[in-house]
């Protein structure tokens, strides 16, 4: 089995990255965002989170994972293992952010991943939302987001 990316899709989902990153940060009000931001992981590895935003008077964290994933050209069989992927990907983040909320940078974080869309089966999207929220994560549909460009 041929594990390798296509370069046509890597090239996509970067495209995407950005077009996230631009939509988002435009107008953005009451908050700051940061882009591309390097990231302290729990045990001294280092990260690099795809979108921050630190909410103004409310020491509030958003980490945001953005994700390319077209859930409609993946196998069923294979939709838990790269969620669970992305999830692990993300908890990584928190953990870190956990620890500062506890020694009092932060008074709340909050989790998301971003999709570029619903996939076709409201029987995979449950299950994605779902499984996310088990961890307390959000699940964003860029295109249900009225701040995209």
């Amino acid at each position: 089995m041929n594990d390798l990316v296509p370069i046509e899709r890597l090239a996509a989902g970067q495209a995407f990255h950005r077009r996230v990153q631009t939509a988002f940060l435009t107008g953005l009000a009451g908050a700051s965002g940061f882009r591309e931001r390097p990231w302290r992981l729990v045990a001294g590895r280092r990260g690099r989170v795809d979108l921050v935003v630190e909410v103004d008077g409310e020491q509030m964290l958003v980490i945001i994972e953005i994700k390319g994933t077209d859930w409609d050209k993946i196998t069923a069989a294979r939709v838990v293992r790269n969620l669970r992927r992305h999830l692990r990907q993300l908890q990584g983040y928190l953990d870190t952010a956990i620890e500062d909320m506890e020694s009092g940078t932060w008074s709340g974080i909050v989790g998301c991943l971003l999709y570029p869309a619903r996939p076709a089966s409201a029987e995979i999207q449950a299950a994605i939302e779902d499984a996310a929220g088990e961890q307390a994560i959000m699940v964003t549909w860029y295109a249900d987001a009225d701040w995209r460009q």
